[in-house]
């Protein structure tokens, strides 16, 4: 039997399974991942719970995502015109 249809899921990529677990080991989190992304660099998101996170967190997750994907040319251009905010952001 099949789960529950969500119609409001972001797809996110990670950059590894650290990362995947790190994001969906916390079950008050409202990131998660179904047996179908098994094995998938991604996590998931509903949209309608996006508002338990931070504009801070979402900025984060959004950057992560990119980088992950990014070439490293481009992904060294970023992070060298963009650096981290410190932790009082």
């Amino acid at each position: 039997m099949r789960g529950e249809r969500y119609t409001d899921v972001i797809v996110f990529w990670v950059a590894s399974e650290a990362d995947k677990q790190a994001l969906v080991q916390d079950t008050t989190s409202p990131f998660f991942t179904t047996p179908h992304f098994d094995d998938h660099p991604s996590v998931l998101l509903r949209a309608s719970r996006i508002g338990e996170l931070s504009r801070a967190e979402i900025e984060g997750v959004v950057q992560e995502a990119w980088l992950s994907r990014a070439s490293a040319r481009r992904a060294t251009a970023w992070l060298r015109d963009h650096p981290p905010a410190g932790p009082d952001r």
